[in-house]
């Protein structure tokens, strides 16, 4: 580190980078040119713009585990409000840029590439462009100012130019292309967030930014056209719509101009008022500006709202509304590359689908904007679903950018905002969370474990209470039998049945066969009795074989004592065969009964299927509201 003096006020001006050959004084703005142990005054360095950003010279901080310290910046212009280039310097003692945007965060260094680098007005937003071996996509086109510069700048900054500069990003890597000199700068770099750069050594949001003005909460002033009172909560704010008179202001540092008189034909009252705070995932913020705009599909209007949310250290976020439907939405610092008309990509290991193309149009705005805001303005949009998510890319002719929504439920809402009463809701949304689809989850598993449950208990009894054969005995039912009553063997049980199984297997074939069993026991002479009918026909007609009915036939009786038993058939025979037919007779003492099982799988399958059936009709309900009529377009 070098320390010189200012030669115009005599204050200490420190060079913390041997690189950094320029330097503004602190107290007297001049700018300093270093050469070897001398300083030469250029003049005096342009007043900062006051911003929001606590980063100030001195601040310190990390970026993949290296250690550096901011030493100086430039701050610049553009359409969308005001940017800062923050000059650090690593302990290594190499230097990068933090370049710090709309509560975007990106430390990148410059590179050489070997490849033409294409001219500034040949590019167009999601134009891909390949530098070093590596395709990025156009994303932002901005013509910006340099307003001024402060501490150690390794080049000299004049306040007062226009620099062309174009964004270029791919998956987490982000490219600026810096049109000001010849050959065109490259920068290549990387998104971080303030919480991962662990800044230290702030300045106060109470606190004066060097060379600027005193930060206040909001500042007040009329409207040019109607005198209305207005104000705006940011120096990034760069149009304010007012709500008396439907004009719309634009803010030039401290001064304001009528952009656009009356140009809103109707005034409509925001559901949630201006000047609402409340506390969203963790962060408070404040309601400054409110729009309506719209799509035209098939010749309907479908209008939305949108309420731009402020907070002083986290930036801007949304609050969109749609039929009583809400989302919370985010400029998303890493954004997918998705090519136009692509169905779906994955993202995280999300799978997200397209659900609707058009041209937004803005319809009304009143409160504060971050851009130069107007009626009529218009866009394409793209949106992609995995509820309860939504990715939306929206492309102008100068940018292309995506933010990620997620579905906010209405009575969060009311409760972070101290709402009463929500709006109606409506519908099916395109990332609304599917209400049934827990249920069909919870339903499902409750399914596997009750028939796991009961094919463990059907296993048991097939297992620990195995079937035994007591008997197995064949008889010839002749219809030349005048008593047509058979008795079979004895057979004895040793202790209860639970189940005893009778089995008549016969070889009657087109005929029919009426069964009366009788089980007996031997000692007691208590009886149990059942009827079956057999009947089994066959044939051949056409030349193709058919056969009805079934030449077998069982029957149960239910809890059996022990003891010694037989059996007494009386049957009769069909006159359609005057054959004799063969029984092989079998009883089963305690015989696994699946029947039972199968009945018991198929009723509670019941249920799964209808928590399927309704979560696909609340599915379905939401692809009928998207443009490509269905989730598999």
């Amino acid at each position: 580190m070098k320390r010189a003096i200012c030669p115009s006020c005599g204050a200490p001006v420190l060079f913390h980078s041997a690189a950094s050959i320029y330097a503004v004084c602190e107290f007297c703005r001049s700018t300093l040119l270093r050469t070897g142990e001398d300083l030469q005054n250029l003049g005096r360095m342009a007043d900062l713009l006051d911003d929001t950003s606590r980063i100030q010279i001195g601040s310190e901080g990390t970026f993949r585990s290296r250690h550096f310290l901011v030493v100086g910046r430039i701050q610049l212009k553009y359409e969308a409000g005001l940017w800062n280039e923050w000059h650090i310097l690593f302990d290594d003692g190499r230097s990068a840029w933090l370049a710090e945007a709309a509560g975007e965060y990106i430390v990148s260094a410059q590179v050489s590439v070997r490849e033409p680098i294409p001219a500034f007005t040949a590019l167009v937003p999601e134009m891909p462009v390949t530098l070093d071996g590596r395709q990025f996509t156009v994303t932002d086109l901005e013509t910006a100012r340099c307003i001024s510069g402060q501490g150690e700048l390794p080049f000299r900054v004049a306040a007062g130019y226009d620099v062309n500069t174009a964004d270029l990003r791919s998956n987490d890597r982000f490219l600026t292309i810096d049109y000001s000199e010849t050959p065109p700068l490259v920068f290549v770099g990387q998104s971080t967030t303030f919480v991962d750069l662990k800044l230290v050594n702030l300045r106060e949001a109470s606190e004066p930014s060097a060379g600027g003005a005193p930060q206040v909460g909001a500042r007040a002033f009329n409207c040019p056209h109607c005198a209305a009172p207005l104000q705006i909560h940011s120096p990034a704010i760069e149009s304010v719509a007012c709500d008396a008179c439907g004009s719309i202001i634009g803010i030039d540092n401290e001064n304001v101009r009528l952009l656009a008189r009356a140009a809103q034909a109707l005034r409509e009252v925001p559901w949630l008022p201006l000047g609402s705070r409340g506390s969203l995932h963790g962060v408070d913020w404040e309601v400054i500006g409110f729009m309506r705009r719209s799509t035209t599909s098939e010749g309907t209007e479908y209008p939305w709202s949108e309420y731009l949310l402020f907070n002083a250290t986290d930036g801007f976020a949304w609050l969109i509304e749609y039929q009583g439907h809400w989302n919370f939405a985010r400029t998303l610092a890493k954004p997918p590359s998705v090519s136009r008309k692509q169905p779906k990509f994955k993202l995280d290991g999300k799978e997200f689908k397209l659900f609707n193309r058009g041209k937004a149009q803005v319809t009304y705005v009143v409160g504060e904007f971050y851009w130069r805001v107007a009626v009529g303005e218009t866009c394409a949009v793209d949106d992609y679903v995995c509820p309860p998510l939504m990715l939306s890319r929206e492309v102008t002719a100068k940018e292309a950018s995506w933010s990620q929504a997620e579905y906010l439920e209405a009575a969060d809402l009311c409760a972070a905002f101290r709402m009463k009463t929500p709006l109606p809701r409506s519908g099916v949304y395109a990332n609304q969370p599917n209400p049934l689809a827990e249920t069909h989850r919870t339903t499902c598993s409750l399914f596997w474990k009750l028939a796991l449950a009961a094919t463990a208990v059907q296993l048991a009894f097939a297992f620990l209470f195995a079937s035994q054969l007591v008997l197995k005995q064949q008889l010839v039912l002749s219809p030349q039998n005048e008593e047509a009553t058979l008795t079979s063997q004895e057979f004895v049980l040793k202790s209860r049945a639970r189940a005893l199984l009778v089995r008549h297997a016969t070889d009657v074939t087109n005929n029919w066969l009426s069964l009366s069993t009788t089980l007996v026991e031997k000692n007691t002479g208590e009886s149990y009795q059942g009827e079956q009918e057999v009947s089994h026909y066959k044939g051949v007609d056409d030349g193709e074989s058919w056969s009805e009915g079934s030449p077998s036939e069982e029957m149960v009786f239910k809890a059996v004592p022990a003891g010694t038993y037989y059996l007494v058939l009386e049957y009769e025979l069909g006159t359609d065969d005057a054959a004799a037919v063969v029984d092989t007779l079998e009883v089963v003492r305690n015989p696994t009964v699946w029947s039972n099982f199968v009945l018991l799988l198929i009723f509670l399958a019941i249920f799964p299927l209808i928590s399927r059936w309704r979560r696909n009709a609340f599915e379905a309900r939401r692809w009928s509201e998207s443009d490509l009529g269905g989730k598999d377009d």
